[in-house]
């Protein structure tokens, strides 16, 4: 084997493999006519003699820039949520410089459809290489995926999938479905069948957003089976001001007798949290979100929160770009569904949790 010092050339993997340099190069491209087992081969030498990292960097590099663009919310006053994912676009950002790639990034607002759709249409004006977006609204993200699709633009799904026929080359996150059963399970565990459930949607449009549907409909379905005496119900908040808050919960606690458990399906749950400790319910109702923002940390280490479900969303967006880099660069194979384990934070395992 070569040295990590010295350039290696198509030549140097078909000698090793003893096949053609037509043939090394109809599998580097993921081309046709190439036996499985020849192809098994040649791609397990190029790993062993890392090619692609001495040199196919310095190829790409040395040519016109690769621009891959980046579509998701905005950072706003109530959750830090999506700082997470910004840092492991950023990480892979950095990692790719060297491959000639850049990344343009577009910001939406998380509670306006309209932002959705400018900046989708801003992206598609630069017409990019490859695409990866959050389809946070379900009607404007198959729009916006059908626009990709017509214009031969690759893109993969993160975050929240869309469970509709799509041509995205993959989707990277949790389940959404299976983090609202999760929920419930947890609850079920806490609490007697013939207590109330309450489920708080805390977003201006939450039967637009994708993923809070799902998570609602995972939830249900668990307490479905469970033959659950006790009832599900659920409560819209779309004006997140305190005041209005304050008041929507304390008129259901008098609408609805024997609360004991809230279910929150988005990492705004810091809102409820302080509502119960504001009132001293905070140690007679079970509280479950999502999210590891400083915000929902703090209220778990009080125990007002009692179960944060969590996805590394760091993870989500380095490995969403470099699935993309993966398929659209290297040619390679990649999964469709790359799920994230749905992790359970409480206050004694909190200290363990990194990069959530």
């Amino acid at each position: 084997m070569k040295n990590n010092n010295t350039p290696i050339k198509i030549k140097d993997i078909a000698k090793i493999a003893n096949v053609s340099t037509g043939t090394v190069d109809r599998v580097l491209h993921n081309r046709s006519d190439v036996s499985e087992k020849t192809r098994e081969k040649v791609l397990k030498i190029i790993k062993e003699l890392g090619y692609k990292t001495n040199i196919i960097a310095k190829t790409l590099a040395s040519k016109n820039q690769i621009v891959f663009s980046i579509l998701i919310p905005e950072e706003d006053e109530y959750s830090s949520y999506w700082q997470k994912p910004l840092y492991g676009i950023q990480k892979a950002e950095e990692e790719l410089a060297t491959f000639g790639i850049s990344i343009r990034k577009y910001f939406f607002s998380f509670t306006d459809t309209d932002s959705f759709k400018e900046k989708a249409t801003l992206l598609l004006k630069e017409n990019p290489k490859a695409v990866v977006f959050a389809p946070i609204f379900k009607e404007e993200s198959l729009v916006f995926a059908k626009d990709l699709d017509d214009r031969n633009i690759p893109f993969i799904l993160f975050d929240s999938n869309l469970e509709e026929k799509n041509n995205s080359m993959a989707y990277v996150g949790h389940d959404s479905f299976q983090s609202g059963v999760v929920a419930a399970k947890l609850i079920h565990t806490r609490i007697n069948s013939s207590c109330n459930v309450l489920m708080v949607n805390l977003a201006l449009n939450s039967k637009d957003l994708n993923h809070l549907s799902e998570r609602s409909n995972g939830f249900r379905s668990f307490f479905t089976d469970k033959n659950k005496s006790g009832a599900i119900v659920e409560l819209n908040i779309h004006d997140l001001d305190e005041e209005i808050i304050d008041k929507r919960l304390t008129q259901t606690f008098k609408d609805v007798s024997n609360i004991k458990a809230i279910y929150v399906t988005n990492s705004r749950v810091h809102l409820i949290a302080n509502y119960l400790e504001k009132y001293h319910l905070d140690q007679k109702i079970v509280l479950v979100g999502y999210d590891l923002i400083d915000k929902n940390i703090a209220y778990l280490k009080t125990d007002t929160i009692d179960y944060l479900i969590s996805q590394n969303s760091v993870e989500q967006g380095y490995r969403s770009v470099m699935r993309l880099f993966q398929s659209t660069v290297l040619n390679e194979k990649i999964e469709k569904i790359t799920y994230f384990p749905i992790n359970i934070i409480i206050k004694e395992n909190l200290k363990y949790i990194h990069n959530f």
